[in-house]
């Protein structure tokens, strides 16, 4: 037997349309189809990092910025002279007094029958700096001192 040679085909004409732009996809917006916990869960995946950015942002930004409230310059506290009344020094001293002196500055002995309060020597927050300590009698600046910052 020969083999008999195939014949070519003949020839067809194809036309292709190209789009002149692309459309966007189409695609399902339907909800109706996805239960109900799977919402919840994507709802709760965006809502709860949200909700805790909204509280520690504002709290961290507030912690940072109220140790910078109690700061006593070095020149300041030079001009604080003792015997003097709370209402002599108020334009020297800062609006707030240090809240959170470390455990060692507060238990130091101190004048009996004083108040202390203590103030920052800087406005630093990622390093410590010198601490003044300030002791009133009955309004009146009995004692004051400077408390060295622990160096590394």
């Amino acid at each position: 037997m020969v083999a008999e040679r195939a014949r070519p085909a003949e020839r067809a004409d194809v036309a292709a349309v190209i789009p002149t732009r692309l459309a966007a996809p189409a695609w399902n917006t339907d909800t109706a189809g996805v239960p109900e916990s799977a919402r919840r869960r994507f709802l709760v995946a965006f809502a709860a990092p949200l909700a805790a950015a909204a509280f520690f942002v504002p709290a961290a930004i507030y912690l940072a910025w109220q140790p910078t409230t109690g700061v006593l310059p070095p020149s300041r506290f030079d001009e604080l002279e003792m015997c003097w009344t709370r209402t002599d020094l108020t334009a020297l001293l800062p609006d707030h007094a240090f809240p959170y002196p470390p455990d060692r500055a507060r238990s130091a002995l101190r004048p009996p029958g004083t108040t202390c309060e203590f103030y920052r020597s800087g406005r630093d927050l990622l390093d410590q700096v010198d601490l003044y300590r300030l002791c009133w009698s009955d309004d009146i600046l009995v004692a004051k001192e400077t408390i060295q910052a622990k160096r590394r």
